[in-house]
């Protein structure tokens, strides 16, 4: 399945937003940019992410069936992600397209970016891929699925309040600003667990995949 796209991620990041309080009149243009740029960061992950090879199999080594037995971790950015600075042209390309343009629109686009690179980065840390996939001829043969929990508000929430800050953002909204992009990115990902897998065709021996696997 692809990465959660834009109208879905709208109303997710309109209820983020004004359940932060925020709620002048580019709310809405914001909420719009958001959901454009993360559906952007994460279908741009999908194309990058890798299950690191290495994950124990149970495979008879005469029929060549069996399963996957242990859970698959994500290779990390950069190999596995998008870092900021590949984020930040379509963020803020994003933002413009809505029609914010303000001085301050250049440093917000920063702040989106590293906050979602770096929940990226925690996404292939915490996220791994659920054993049982079933094998046949040494190589999988069925798709696999995330296990979740992805990052969460809590956890994403100082990070993004520190990328806030590093870019100048400290007007009396810049808080609310904060948790509400901690929050609908943590939503996003959530999605994303759900919505990816794992494609079938990875390579196995008898004791563990022989080859990395790809998200879809």
């Amino acid at each position: 399945m692809p990465a959660p796209t834009a109208q879905p991620l709208e109303g997710l990041a309109t209820a983020a937003l004004q359940g932060a309080g925020l709620r002048g009149r580019n709310i809405p243009d914001l909420a719009k940019a958001l959901a454009q740029a993360t559906s952007q960061a994460l279908t741009l992950f999908l194309g990058m992410a890798m299950v690191l090879p290495g994950t124990a199999a149970g495979v008879d080594p005469i029929t060549g069936s069996g399963a996957v037995a242990g859970p698959g971790r994500l290779a990390p950015p950069p190999a596995g992600g998008p870092g900021a600075q590949q984020l930040e042209g379509l963020t803020l390309a994003a933002l413009q397209a809505q029609g914010l343009r303000g001085e301050n629109i250049p440093d917000l686009a920063k702040a989106v970016a590293a906050s979602l690179a770096q929940a990226i980065l925690m996404f292939t840390s915490q996220v791994m891929v659920t054993p049982g996939v079933a094998v046949a001829g040494f190589v999988t043969v069925a798709p696999g699925t995330l296990m979740p929990p992805a990052p969460g508000k809590a956890q994403l929430e100082p990070l993004v309040s520190g990328f806030v800050m590093q870019n100048g953002l400290r007007g009396q909204d810049a808080p609310a600003l904060a948790g509400a992009l901690a929050d609908f990115i943590a939503q996003s990902l959530t999605l994303l667990v759900a919505q990816a897998m794992v494609a079938p065709g990875v390579a196995c021996t008898p004791a563990a995949t022989a080859a990395p696997g790809r998200l879809m």
